[in-house]
């Protein structure tokens, strides 16, 4: 995370009590890869309540017809469920995770996704595949809780128990907001390669 660019910002930061009810995912919408319709089929067996489910990132044109077919079939969760398409202004999208409370991955497959650190930062819990980076973002559980990407329903009750109350995601009173910052990461492992001259 670039805590130089963020400096350069207007974004308040929000603690947990300012932030609203909502999940939120970042990506590629619709692609294979990305595994989004995991996220449809569990909001399917949802009740949001109050609570609210915002996608970020472009959709193709499949997949747009996925998302209309998706609000004909269930148009009681249009006022819950908001596509904003691509935001790639970083001020935008950075106060988005700075309102949310939950960072949703559904990825069947990533490296180490940038979102894992922007979704950290910003405090969001998070809900994750097991994907690359998954145990080390969620420090084992602690910051968030691995689901399978196979399985909507475990997502569902996941997301069900967190709008219901009774997962506690307000988890973050210790954490030192540097630890994802990417100087503060690299720092140490340009050190060592240093010590052993590869530098």
């Amino acid at each position: 995370f670039d805590e130089d660019a963020l400096s350069m910002m207007k974004i308040e930061e929000k603690d947990f009590s300012q932030k609203e009810n909502c999940f939120i995912t970042v990506g590629r919408l619709g692609t294979f890869e990305k595994n989004t319709e995991l996220i449809l089929e569990a909001l399917i067996d949802l009740d949001l309540k109050d609570w609210k489910f915002y996608f970020v990132g472009p959709t193709s044109l499949d997949f747009d017809e996925k998302i209309k077919d998706f609000f004909k079939t269930y148009p009681h969760l249009k006022n819950r469920v908001v596509f904003w398409g691509p935001i790639y202004d970083k001020e935008k999208l950075w106060s988005m995770y700075n309102m949310s409370k939950v960072f949703v991955l559904s990825s069947r497959s990533e490296g180490y996704p940038i979102v894992f650190g922007e979704a950290k930062r910003f405090r969001n819990f998070i809900l994750t595949t097991p994907v690359g980076g998954s145990v080390e973002i969620t420090e084992n559980g602690k910051y968030g809780i691995i689901y399978s990407h196979q399985d909507s329903h475990e997502l569902a009750t996941i997301m069900q128990a967190i709008v219901n109350g009774d997962i506690n995601i307000n988890v973050y009173q210790d954490f030192n907001p540097r630890m994802v910052a990417w100087d503060n990461v690299l720092q140490p492992l340009l050190d060592k390669l240093n010590e052993n001259g590869a530098c």
